[in-house]
């Protein structure tokens, strides 16, 4: 990889005095509270609690001979009964060196600190931010009369994941500083995220600063050379490249142009990353109370705009709202929204953005809903029940005299057309290229798809209307809708020759199609899923483009994960790659009332769904759509589980929500920085969050954390999915896709009681510390067709870890929880994990079937447990009893009886006394 290995010496620190002189405005009996920052880590806080200047002092050890950034962080502002809380600033003085607020090198970043929002500097804070301030090396000064002896230093692991876009057939490369002084370089040749190790001596009772600085920005023949960060891990604690406190200085190390972290470096510059004293540490701490021996998790740094959290998932109505005013319909009224009136009225917009505020003030994201169905072009035209509305009109008119951007299947008809509706669908594929004229207004990015014009429109309307996304669904939520292998046009299949350099054979559109389905499908689909990626990039920086704020978007992931890309062209992981992932939620669609593509499915298979999702893109943000107390779920249960009625319904539905909510509630995935953390990340009660389930389930799934796994986990191959998609390359479908439509392979283990709901995908696999390791891999299909689906190397790099599974091997080993019951009818199922406060939990419940019967029983069950000899307590935290177990040689075991079609939960602790 190109590592060069340079130690860091010496330590070379100086005491800095830095004096605030400012003054605030209380509101509610609060005053104005600053928070300093130096190179993104915080040395000071302060309440500025006078209405006349005063003077703020603040110290810290600085590093000499070296540039740094700071920051005076204000972050509580507010309005209370009409007063308004105000902080001023107006200068900070650097060992006596003053620097007014207004000297041209200071910034304001106003609001959130993102680097967009910024203003030159000023002394009025009238809104939470940062003021930013640039101080170069000449104000630390190395002292002379100090000698500084070598330091305390010890070696540390410091690794980078890293991958790069190259230029002109060379690849991103990027120095790597410690402190400011090189410590190694590397050339970034991977595409996907890779690890980039390096030993660096740091002394580890001081705090320091990592950086990535990225060092060969270029564009080449139309190339652009991008280095992308995932994470820094030092001593095993992963950083997010976009976590609190990363910045990233633009161009020179100058301190001067410097935003927050993000994960593309576009540009020549330095990633800056603070490591405090406390990360250097020891890390080999003992571990909890009957878990085997293991390494310290690294800190999940996973954050979103929206603030949907993998520890406390909201529920969707807490996080986003279709936005009233500003959602009028269906998509063409957004896309045309110039011939839309209510767009066009003063007063209907000012109560539009109006609403929108008060979204915003609630924290709660406001968003426009953007779908269609199969017949709405037929429905816009005259006579149709659309046909009068005003954007509906102006889609019409604009596709029938542009007929040439309808996407056509491989005979050359165009979509669901017929001799009533020569235009069928209306629809036309992001991935388009534009004539010159339909490009936006001032396009100066070369050639314009339509994708660009959608994310234009939608951009504007945001402004518009004070919203900041869009809810995505039918016909927005993937490209092309009548799956990959059956969508063309002549002009997009320029476009894929000149991007691919693959010449393409054919006068006609039919004979392309052909020559494109024999010859090379698998490249037609990598080009639908890099350009559909390329459609949510354009759509989320038009709308912080035309904002100034962040976006939020959310689309629903309706197939499997491999179906989803082979079907439909979306790869999540390669959305979350392209784009600023914190930007959007995939909203995993589990079920149509226990019906998938009106195939019945299991309760298993929401859990499985959820679990390959987000752990095959554990850099991505996702959703969980589950059923919930509602008119639909209920007629699904008496129309599909016909054995039972009256009172045994009710108590069999209820089971099933129970059921799924808390074994799907606390499925956890391994992440790409090494720890371990829940999938889901915001819950919606049915489609629209509607409906009840239980407030005790919502509250237990929330306190209780998973942390670490207790067993095995269920590991899914993008390599797999690849290998299989090219076997039958021509036939990119929703039926042949890895581990089928229903994920049979994967349910079927659950279903049979084998204990896992820890999901793991090659991604996370570079970075996995022992903590994070399970007891066992599940592979759940490895061959197809009878050709294997897995390389050599794939299953080495798994059975270095942990002994490996395929299929039906993992309902005989011995796994550390185990379930059995004798009862022929029954089933337990679930799994076990260690939470935040590192008790064992185990989930276990009653499985409901659809044959079920009144005739079902109680289920007595033991419980099977390997670990730590010694006493524990069990705590049955749905009935609030205990009782105890002992451990020997390694074994111990509880007995439990579960109601039919219920699920119990329980928290394991070894006593200590014992």
């Amino acid at each position: 990889m190109g590592v060069v290995p340079m130690a860091v010496t010496e330590s070379n620190l100086i005491d800095v005095t830095f004096e605030i002189e400012a003054w605030g405005q209380e509101a509610g009996g609060v005053w104005p509270h600053l928070a300093l920052k130096l190179d993104g880590a915080t040395i000071g806080h302060a309440t500025v609690n006078s209405a006349s200047a005063g003077r703020y002092t603040i110290s810290a050890k600085v590093a000499a001979g070296t540039a740094h950034n700071l920051q005076l962080v204000y972050d509580n502002d507010a309005v209370v009964g009409g007063a308004d809380r105000n902080l001023f600033v107006r200068a900070i003085s650097v060992n006596g060196t003053k620097i007014a607020m207004t000297d041209p090198s200071v910034t304001y970043d106003k609001g959130a600190i993102d680097g967009r929002d910024v203003v030159k500097g000023q002394e009025e804070m009238y809104w939470s931010g940062a003021l930013n301030v640039p101080l170069p090396a000449t104000l630390f000064p190395v002292r002379d009369d100090v000698t500084a002896g070598p330091a305390e230093t010890k070696s540390f692991s410091v690794v980078v994941n890293a991958w790069g876009t190259s230029a002109g057939g060379v690849p991103p490369h990027f120095k790597l500083l410690a402190d400011g002084k090189v410590v190694g370089e590397a050339t970034v040749s991977a595409t996907t995220q890779t690890a980039y190790t390096f030993t660096v001596d740091l002394d580890p009772a001081l705090a320091h600063k990592i950086q990535v600085q990225y060092d060969n920005d270029a564009v080449i023949n139309g190339q652009d050379r991008s280095l992308y960060i995932g994470s820094v891990v030092v001593n095993g604690h992963s950083i997010s490249s976009t976590a609190d406190g990363v910045i990233y200085d633009k161009g020179a190390l100058d301190g001067r142009d410097v935003v927050v972290g993000q994960q593309g470096l576009w540009w020549n510059g330095t990633l800056s990353v603070p490591v405090t004293k406390e990360m250097l540490g020891d890390t080999s701490a003992a571990p909890p109370a009957g878990s085997p021996p293991s390494a310290t998790l690294p800190k999940n740094e996973h954050t979103a705009n929206a603030g949907v959290s993998s520890e406390r998932p909201p529920l969707k109505s807490d996080v986003s709202a279709i936005s009233w005013g500003a959602d009028r319909g269906l998509a063409p009224q957004h896309l045309f929204w110039e011939s839309v009136p209510d767009y066009a009225s003063s007063s209907h917009l000012k109560e539009t953005r109006d609403v929108a505020a008060d979204h915003l003030a609630d924290g709660v994201m406001p968003l426009i809903g953007m779908q269609l169905w199969e017949d709405t072009f037929e429905y816009s035209q005259p006579g149709g029940e659309f046909a009068n509305l005003g954007g509906h009109k102006a889609w019409v008119s604009w596709i029938q005299s542009r007929q040439h951007y309808l996407g056509r299947d491989a005979d050359g008809n165009i979509h669901n057309s017929d001799s009533g509706n020569p235009y069928g669908w209306g629809y036309v594929s992001p991935l388009m290229p534009l004539d010159a004229k339909d490009a936006p207004a001032g396009w100066t990015g070369g050639t314009a798809y339509y994708s660009d014009w959608m994310a234009d429109k939608l951009g504007r309307l945001s402004a518009l209307t004070g919203t900041r996304g869009y809810e995505l669904a039918d016909f927005f939520d993937g490209s092309p809708h009548s799956g990959v292998m059956d969508f063309f046009n002549t002009r997009m299949i320029a476009d894929f020759s000149a991007k691919t350099g693959i010449k393409v054979s054919g006068s006609t559109l039919e004979q392309q199609a052909d020559y494109i389905v024999a010859n090379h499908p698998t490249e037609w689909l990598d080009y639908f899923v890099d350009g559909w990626a390329d459609s949510w990039k354009a759509l989320e920086e038009s709308i912080v483009k035309h904002t100034g704020e962040a976006a939020w978007l959310t689309t629903q992931v309706s197939f499997t994960p491999a179906a989803m890309r082979e079907f439909a062209g979306v790869d999540t992981r390669v959305i979350a790659e392209k784009m600023n992932e914190d930007s959007i939620l995939f909203n995993v669609q589990t079920l149509e009332r226990f019906t998938m593509q009106h195939k019945e499915a299991p309760a298993s298979y929401e859990q499985a769904m959820l679990g390959i999702h987000a752990a095959r893109a554990p850099d991505a943000h996702f959703g969980h759509m589950l059923s919930s107390s509602e008119k639909d779920y209920w007629g699904a249960v008496d129309s599909l589980y016909t054995g039972v009625s009256g009172t045994v319904r009710e108590e069999l539905g209820w089971g099933r929500l129970e059921q799924t909510w808390l074994q799907s509630g606390w499925t956890m995935i391994a992440d790409d920085q090494g720890g371990v953390r829940r999938a889901a990340e915001q819950w919606s009660r049915s489609y629209h969050d509607w409906g009840e389930v239980e407030q005790s389930w919502l509250d237990m799934l929330r306190d209780i954390v998973p942390t670490r796994p207790f067993g095995p986990a269920l590991y899914y191959s993008v390599n797999a999915e690849a290998a299989m998609n090219a076997l039958e390359p021509a036939g990119n479908s929703i039926g042949n896709a890895y581990l089928g439509e229903l994920l049979t392979p994967i349910t079927k283990l659950h279903d049979a009681g084998v204990t896992f709901g820890y999901y793991v995908s090659d991604a996370a696999l570079s970075t996995m510390t022992e903590a994070s390791t399970p007891s066992a891999w599940i592979i759940p299909q490895a061959t197809y067709g009878g050709q294997s689906l897995f390389s050599d190397a794939e299953i080495a790099a798994l059975e270095a870890k942990a002994p490996v599974l395929i299929g039906d091997e993992a309902l005989n080993y011995k796994h550390p929880l185990t379930f059995t019951d004798n009862d022929p009818d029954a089933q337990i199922t679930g799994y076990g994990f260690y939470d935040q406060l590192d008790r064992l939990i185990v989930v276990a419940s009653d499985r409901v079937d659809f044959d079920d019967t009144a005739a079902r029983k109680s289920v007595d069950t033991h419980v099977e447990l390997q670990l730590a000899n010694g006493h524990y307590t069990v705590h049955d935290l749905i009935h609030n009893t205990t009782q105890s177990f002992d451990v020997v040689n390694g074994i111990g075991s509880f007995e439990t009886t579960i109601d039919r079609w219920d699920t119990g939960v329980y928290a394991i602790t070894q006593d200590m006394a014992a």
